[in-house]
């Protein structure tokens, strides 16, 4: 059975190993290798042919020391004219046979094979870019949300829609302001007055679903009772308030989910 094999070196050019060619004529590769190199200016100077292409590699032998083997890569028209130069005894015969061969299967795998993993390929490619648009899409979409969900908290649902693209969106901001005022019942003058903000206020306008949780966020932003912000003002009765100064920051802390706000419905903790 022939071992004779013929490779594609990256170009599409289909080469054969003149050291393979030798073994299948039974010859030594220097006398081979003799005669390419003797009819190479011939081929060379054909601008059909083309000059043959050459390798050599460095190795050591066994005894140390350093050597060097060269070959030659043929093409088919190459091997089929310097196979010719040879008479044709039932070797020689048999390895031009063998040779046809070789190059007739490196063929067909060119045009079948080669095709089918190369449109596979594209395929796995295809599916990649996909994957990688999704993923971008996701996070886009995750930004998006993270941005509109800090509009809405400091500027109302109102712009969002406006933001994203509804041109018949109508922004309005409407802020009640509860201010209670202390009057003398005799002579109608203001005593004392207070609009400042109570817990009940901010669980209503931020959303949570308790006092508790308003709280404990509030705490985690260090704007809790503690604080030093809270104050008794005036009311139907003392009530803890929080000046209404503070209210443009507190919305820009929760809207950028600034402390803990894992109690809030949907949301993980806060940062």
């Amino acid at each position: 059975m022939s071992l004779l094999t013929v490779s594609d070196r990256g170009d599409g050019l289909l080469l054969v190993d003149s050291r393979l060619v030798a073994d299948e004529l039974g010859i030594q590769h220097k006398n081979f290798l003799a005669t390419i190199e003797k009819y190479n200016p011939l081929m060379a100077s054909n601008p059909v042919m083309g000059a043959v292409a050459f390798e050599t590699r460095e190795f050591q032998t066994k005894q140390g020391n350093v050597s060097y083997e060269r070959w030659a890569w043929l093409t088919e028209l190459q091997a089929t004219f310097i196979m010719t130069l040879s008479r044709n005894t039932e070797q020689v015969v048999n390895c031009k046979l063998a040779l046809a061969v070789a190059f007739e299967k490196a063929k067909q795998v060119i045009k079948q094979v080669i095709p089918a993993q190369s449109q596979e390929i594209e395929r796995l490619k295809l599916e990649l870019q996909v994957a990688q648009a999704q993923a971008t899409a996701a996070q886009s979409q995750e930004r998006l949300m993270q941005a509109t969900n800090a509009i809405a908290a400091l500027h109302g649902s109102g712009l969002v829609e406006l933001v994203l693209g509804k041109a018949d969106a109508i922004v309005t901001r409407t802020e009640v302001v509860e201010k209670t005022v202390a009057v003398d019942a005799k002579t109608g003058r203001v005593l004392a007055q207070s609009d400042g903000m109570t817990i009940g206020y901010l669980t209503k306008r931020l959303g949570f679903k308790n006092n508790e949780q308003t709280w404990q966020w509030l705490n985690s932003v260090q704007l809790g009772k503690d604080s030093g912000a809270w104050s008794r003002e005036l009311t139907a009765h003392p009530t803890l308030k929080l000046p209404r100064h503070l209210l443009p920051q507190i919305q820009r802390l929760f809207a950028y989910q600034v402390g803990n706000r894992q109690l809030l419905l949907g949301e993980g903790g806060g940062r």
